[in-house]
């Protein structure tokens, strides 16, 4: 896994705003320090798991950081403030981030900036698209804001990123597998309950949506899984089904395929599945034909199933 952390303390105060500088320019944030001449200081460290989410932890003095993420990229982003008090600006409107609260947003979106009033410890995530992209969220549309700590699944969200946040130096390839599958699954569904993200014209054609993808997810690995099932398990017609997907922009099938491809994907990148063979993963999530599936593979991500094992495995052997 790759990682890397630097301290401030390290080196020549002279340069500490330069390295500091240095350092966030990589985690795609800027920084500029709060009047009254105090010197500043910080520890950033950096992992990246193996479905490709960047971990970040940030700490030190007072100061604001304000998002430099690359416009290209079609990700999410979040922030949890730890410990310090933060103050949030998404354009022109200002607020205090409170305890447990989740800022999110989307690379290439809305300007944000945090103003970090005290000493601080903040942990940033940086989510690549394929693991939400056309399931319940239409990225194009997520504007930046909050996820309230009052909410059930927020708060779990939060409570599971402070725990992430504590335990980053500790965890490696395998133990990352469940943090990636929780933390998703979590942010998906907390996402999906804010209004402004779905795209569908009816509220509660929202709400089927979610119940429909939750029993796909339960029948994933049935290869008999189909429409026909789909619409009798949600006691709906199969018309229906189709026209709350196509009210999503997607197909059925094109979805159900998707999802089986992502839970291959997940199960290739985790070493508790090492002894599995790929036509052994392939099948366990519906998937009968393994040449098919390893077309559809490499339509999908770019990179056939083998290679992209090989490719996970080496990241996680230790150099």
């Amino acid at each position: 896994m790759d990682s890397w952390k630097v301290r401030t303390d390290e080196h020549p105060a002279e340069r500490c705003a330069e390295i500091w500088q240095e350092a966030l320019q990589q985690v795609y944030l800027a920084v500029s320090p709060r009047s009254g001449g105090e010197p500043l200081h910080g520890e950033v460290t950096y992992n990246i798991s193996p479905q490709g989410i960047e971990f970040v932890t940030l700490s030190g003095s007072a100061q604001r950081l304000v998002g430099q993420g690359p416009q290209q990229s079609e990700s999410l982003w979040l922030a949890l403030a730890i410990a310090g008090e933060a103050h949030l600006q998404i354009g022109e409107r200002e607020a205090r981030l409170g305890t447990g609260e989740i800022l999110y947003g989307a690379t290439g979106g809305d300007q944000v900036a945090l103003e970090l009033r005290s000493d601080f410890l903040l942990l940033t995530l940086e989510i690549p698209h394929a693991l939400f992209y056309k399931r319940l969220l239409n990225p194009l549309s997520i504007r930046a804001g909050t996820l309230s700590g009052q909410s059930g699944v927020s708060r779990l969200l939060a409570n599971l990123l402070t725990g992430v946040a504590q335990e980053l130096g500790n965890l490696d390839a395998t133990a990352f597998h469940p943090v990636e599958l929780a933390l998703t699954e979590l942010l998906i569904h907390a996402l999906s309950e804010q209004a402004a993200i779905n795209t569908f014209r009816v509220p509660g054609h929202a709400e089927h949506f979610r119940e429909i993808c939750r029993c796909i997810e339960l029948h994933l690995g049935d290869p008999e899984l189909d429409l026909a099932m789909v619409a009798e398990q949600c006691h709906a017609s199969g018309r229906y089904v189709q026209k709350i997907f196509n009210e999503a922009g997607l197909g059925f099938s094109q979805y159900l395929r998707r999802r089986r491809l992502e839970k291959c994907r997940r199960d290739m990148s985790s070493q508790l599945n090492a002894r599995l063979s790929i036509s052994e993963i392939c099948m366990r999530w519906g998937f009968t034909n393994l040449a098919y599936f390893s077309r559809s593979f490499t339509s999908e991500y770019g990179i056939g199933p083998r290679a992209y094992r090989a490719k996970q495995r080496s990241r996680q052997d230790p150099a």
